[in-house]
């Protein structure tokens, strides 16, 4: 077999197609299951096999870590070339070279430190702090937030206090603007920056822009539905001149608006780039056909959207099952019986996934699975980098290359304990201030603390000898040895050796396998130091270390979800408010992104999928709940529900509940307002979602729980309100 039959085989039309396709733009929409991947891998590796490109002309960008690494091993099996020419990565940790290489020009320092997001709550929170804003008022997380949002939008401090006109955004643009002279003081950024100054680099730089849009012949861009402004900035400038941009996506699993994605982008690619080309695959190999076409058909309900019809030539697969349950700890037991079930008919562990809208919904169905010993494993909690022992390490290391790191310096100062409380460090940070300098800058400095007791002198300049010690020997030592250098002589081994034998041991552990990535990574990249390891490893998002390989049930958030698969998946908490989540009940745009969330929850499973909502949740105060409008637009015909409900064998409410007679002289329909909760002779318990007309011309809508939505005239309808 040759090269190319080895690129080519096995690929239906329409992906041929696309691998093959001639220079311009062209737009392949993927749907869920539809080989995206291996169409994106295939259209590289055909690029250098046919000579049209050389590896390093080729530039493909996607959205984490574990997708570049995966792309890059499946072309380098295809070609059978060594991945370290070909610059498959990250938009984040393409911008991140790029500056490594070009940020001087834009006045960043070469050894500038990444902040991630702990890292830029500490700065805000220092801000706040400084500037008298109470936290409780207006929290940092909040703040963050805002700027976060505001620089996705290409909207620096400046601009964003020209149009802050609320007393609480006046705050924020005070905020904002400290903010970014403790970034720049620092010689700090945060992801957002990483992908702004990128952009500013290359519209303000002709040289670069030239350089970079000569080099990289062809642009290739994973997941494209998922692009904010300076990513979408930062494809339309490096096609502008061969124009050969190759974007995959899929509209319909668009589920990042709230962190600045952008749908219009893949909405408007024809605009974008003009006389382009669309293909459209729509043949899926994940999921049954019942399963296709019950997600097909809730997805079609959206108006944003470019439109395909999946199809599977697999086999038609069993319904789907809803599992209606009285509250939501009865939702938990009932899929951890369900659970249970099928392991025992040998769905492996490993292959079944338990979804949820937000995390506070794990707590009751991880109660479940441990009483029934399921093992589970959590996706979303804690990251391994974001781990304390592991903060502390890489604040030292982070010290060590950029001693203008003050949230570095915080973190470490008084860790392990050295006597250094908050009212110093407050004193420090007013000099620091007053000189313009960094917190180590200024202990380094003789003869500058005056101002403090001679204790706490003698103490900061012991540890300004350490990172002193440190520093030089980061010029000498392997990464590996490094790091053991700093777990020692900082005292953070000792120390971890003081706790609980089992908490000490774990974190023992974390600390030594920190140290071997570091050492297998120095092997790796034998030209790369502490600078480009921090760089990287600060890009590492939840997925780049999820393990499909532990024998155990899944549970993460839907978000969470995209971009796997499972042989069984439960979709839990189906209630309007809780999914769609309330905030997004009265805004067009963000109902349609829930309902792409649920899409793209449903095309997770292969064979088996699960529903469930309750009747009542803690959430709402145990009120009556109202399932989610989207089970309303799941096709009857590939749904079996199953009822655990509040009526019992003879069809009767109940005793919680009271249906009383109502009468009102005037209308006596009155009672039917929206939101009212109401009992049907037939359908049982619902809630109205709709009303017009007035006495005996009164209609309303009903949406049941297990009947759906009905359209009812009140006078014939024999509707009871529930109390």
């Amino acid at each position: 077999m040759t090269g190319q039959d080895k690129i080519l085989a096995g690929l239906n039309p329409p992906q041929l197609e696309a691998v093959t396709f001639g220079d311009g733009p062209l737009l392949v929409l993927a749907g869920a299951g539809s080989g995206k991947t291996r169409v994106l891998t295939s259209r590289v590796a055909h690029l250098i096999a046919t000579g049209r490109a050389a590896p390093e002309q080729v530039l493909a960008v996607t959205f984490t870590n574990k997708a570049a690494g995966e792309m890059k091993a499946r072309i380098e099996r295809l070609t059978d070339m060594s991945k370290s020419r070909m610059q498959v990565s990250t938009f984040h940790s393409f911008a991140a070279l790029l500056l490594r290489f070009y940020g001087e020009r834009l006045g960043l320092p070469k050894g500038y430190t990444i902040y991630d997001q702990d890292d830029a709550l500490s700065a805000i929170k220092s801000c706040l702090t400084e500037l008298k804003i109470d936290s409780k008022k207006l929290s940092a997380a909040y703040v963050l937030d805002r700027i976060s949002d505001a620089k996705t939008e290409m909207v620096d401090a400046d601009a964003f206090a020209a149009t802050a006109y609320s007393a609480d955004y006046k705050k924020i643009a005070q905020v904002y603007e400290l903010y970014e002279h403790k970034l720049k003081a620092a010689g700090a950024l945060d992801f957002d920056d990483l992908l702004v100054c990128a952009v500013k680099l290359l519209q303000k730089d002709a040289e670069i822009r030239t350089r970079l849009q000569q080099k990289y012949r062809y642009l290739l861009i994973d997941e494209y539905q998922d692009t904010n402004k300076p990513q979408y900035l930062m494809a339309k400038i490096l096609s502008e001149v061969n124009r050969n941009i190759f974007a995959v996506g899929d509209e319909d699993q668009s589920i990042y608006g709230w962190r600045g994605a952008n749908i219009q982008n893949i909405l408007n690619f024809e605009h974008d780039f003009p006389n382009c080309k669309i293909i459209r695959l729509e043949q899926n190999y994940r999921s049954t056909q019942t399963i296709l076409k019950a997600a097909s058909t809730v997805v079609s309900n959206n108006r944003m959207r470019k439109g395909k019809t999946l199809f599977s030539v697999g086999e038609t697969g069993e319904p789907l099952v809803l599992m209606i349950t009285t509250n939501d700890d009865d939702e938990a037991e009932r899929v951890a019986t369900r659970i249970e079930e099928q392991i025992r008919v040998n769905v492996p562990r490993s292959e079944i996934a338990l979804l949820y809208r937000t995390n506070a919904q794990s707590r009751a169905l991880e109660e479940s699975l441990k009483r029934r010993f399921i093992p589970y494993k959590i996706v979303g909690g804690i990251r391994f980098y974001q781990r304390k022992e592991i903060k502390d390490m890489l604040a030292y290391l982070r010290l060590i290359e950029n001693p203008k790191d003050d949230v570095s310096f915080r973190r470490v100062i008084n860790y392990p304990k050295r006597g250094i409380g908050d009212a110093t460090l407050s004193q420090l940070q007013t000099k620091a201030n007053e000189l313009s300098c960094s917190l180590l800058e200024l202990i380094s400095r003789s003869g500058q603390l005056d101002f403090l007791a001679s204790g706490a002198v003698a103490k900061l300049a012991k540890f300004a000898q350490l990172l002193d010690y440190l520093t030089k020997m980061a010029a000498t030592l392997p990464l590996g040895q490094l790091m053991q250098l700093v777990a020692d002589k900082t005292g953070i081994t000792a120390d971890l050796k003081t706790l609980d034998p089992a908490e000490s041991e774990m974190r023992l552990e974390n600390v030594e396998e920190l140290i071997a990535s570091g050492a297998e990574y120095a092997l790796e990249n034998v030209e790369a130091g502490v600078a480009t390891f921090l760089q990287d490893i600060s890009l590492y998002t939840d997925l780049d270390n999820y393990d499909r390989q532990s024998d155990a049930v899944t549970l993460m958030t839907l978000h969470g979800a995209k971009g796997l698969e499972f042989e069984s998946v439960f979709i839990t908490g189906l209630e309007d408010g809780l999914f769609p989540i309330s905030r997004s009940l009265d805004d067009t745009a963000k109902l349609e992104e829930e309902r792409r969330l649920f899409y793209v929850g449903m095309t997770r499973a292969k064979s088996r999928l699960t529903l469930s909502y309750a009747l009542h949740r803690a959430r709402f105060g145990n009120k009556q709940t109202l399932r989610s409008r989207f089970l309303d637009e799941v096709p009857d015909e590939v749904l079996d529900t199953v009822r655990y409900t509040l009526v019992n064998a003879r069809g009767n409410v109940n005793s919680s509940f009271v249906l009383p007679e109502y009468h009102d002289d005037d209308d006596p329909y009155a009672f039917l307002r929206i939101g009212t909760a109401v009992y049907h002779p037939r359908w049982g318990e619902g809630a109205v979602t709709n009303r017009k007309g007035s006495g005996d011309n009164t209609e309303v809508e009903v949406r049941f729980h297990f009947a759906g939505t009905k359209n009812l005239a009140a006078r014939y309808a024999k509707l009871r309100p529930l109390r």
